[in-house]
């Protein structure tokens, strides 16, 4: 580690009512000195260790705030949140010679395995609180741990177990890397099925326009939004359809881009426009749609939804794994969450599960089994002892 004085700001910019600041190396407590004022008592040098101090930065007129001597070399700083304050407490100690850090390396500093520390960077970025407890549970070893097992197997000479943990672990790969990356779901289907209500039941708000006119939607619409904690990107697209507006063309465009890209495919239908014999063959009618407008995307990726039920006598006979929703009145909308859910994570991990969570950790993986099942075990183990190993 370096022996400068170093100084990283802990908290992230705007979200915090109170923001942390550290100050780590040999002459941390006289930096934090220059600038630090008590109204009486022994200095900061002075002090017991983690005993909590208040005062102000600067000036009598400066920011109140608390200090906090955790180590002999290290210091802690908590002051208001505001980005200004932030900033003027952390310029002036770069000014008395502070080397400025980011927290990412703050953090790294301190975690003896890159994994764990890779897990604390992207733990910070998860906006669910069951993908949180996911990257918590890395950042705890997990993913470590189950590395640690697998070379075990690969130092006793058992390739075969090796194998069947790598693959293990590969089975939630795809849920790892959407643990702080939304997985795309797309709304599409031909004009005027109610697409954009149906985006708008499923976020709470009204974030497309409805109007009852085919083609109102000529651009992709997002919002984010989960699904029983696992974190989603709709898209609302053009309806698919023949026309020669060049801006209905552009639009339709975008969607087959969307479609090439999703996840996952809402396929929406209007029931109301379907006849009895339709209706009774819903996911029948739904392929024939997306064939008659070469969409190219995997249909197993796509979940029917049979919209506006409230206009439709006959429900009961539709295909059990046809939605039924009526957008307006949010009928079915916990449904088809559930279900959106379920197809996106058949399997969630365990409470305390091992997930690779980023790409890399995927590739290696991978990497590594295909080695075992060459019977390249010292390979394979080079390969997983490398995740284990900090780079640069």
């Amino acid at each position: 580690m370096s022996q400068a004085t170093r100084v990283a700001v802990l908290t992230a910019p705007g979200r915090s009512a109170v923001a942390v600041i550290a100050v780590e190396g040999p002459d941390a407590a006289a930096k934090v000195e220059q600038f630090f004022r008590r109204a009486r008592g022994p200095s900061l040098r002075e002090q017991p260790l983690r005993r909590i101090l208040y005062g102000w930065w600067g000036d009598e007129s400066g920011e109140d705030l608390v200090v906090c001597r955790r180590e002999e070399n290290a210091v802690e700083i908590q002051c208001h949140g505001g980005g200004s304050s932030v900033s003027r407490i952390r310029d002036q100690l770069i000014s008395a010679g502070c080397e400025a850090i980011g927290w990412q390396q703050w953090v790294s500093d301190r975690v003896v395995c890159p994994l764990e520390a890779e897990a604390q960077v992207e733990l910070s970025k998860a906006c669910t609180l069951r993908t949180a407890k996911i990257l918590l549970d890395q950042v705890h070893g997990a993913l470590r741990r189950a590395i640690d097992e697998i070379l075990e197997k690969l130092r006793s000479g058992s390739g075969d177990a090796a194998a069947g943990l790598i693959a293990q672990l590969l089975a939630h790969a795809e849920l790892g890397r959407h643990l702080t990356k939304p997985w795309q779901v797309v709304l599409s289907g031909l004009p005027n099925v109610g697409k954009s209500s149906l985006i708008n039941a499923l976020v709470g708000y009204q974030r497309a326009i409805v109007f009852d006119r085919p083609g109102t939607t000529r651009d992709v619409v997002t919002a984010q939004t989960a699904a029983e904690g696992w974190p989603l990107r709709l898209s609302d697209t053009a309806g698919l359809h023949e026309t020669t507006d060049e801006l209905e063309i552009a639009g339709i465009v975008r969607t087959r881009r969307q479609l090439e890209e999703a996840d996952l495919v809402l396929w929406v239908l209007d029931c109301s426009q379907l006849d009895g014999g339709q209706r009774r063959a819903l996911l029948e009618a739904a392929r024939r749609q997306v064939s008659q407008h070469g969409v190219g995307f995997d249909m197993s990726r796509m979940i029917v939804v049979a919209n506006k039920i409230d206009l439709v006598p006959d429900i009961e006979s539709f295909d059990r794994d046809v939605v039924a929703t009526c957008a307006v009145a949010n009928t079915g909308i916990d449904a088809l969450l559930t279900q959106v859910a379920s197809r996106l994570v058949p399997c969630p991990p365990a409470r305390g599960a091992e997930v690779p969570f980023l790409e890399r950790h995927a590739t290696q993986l991978r990497k590594a089994l295909s080695c075992c099942e060459d019977g390249l075990l010292a390979e394979s183990k080079a390969i997983l002892e490398g995740l284990l190993i900090a780079k640069g």
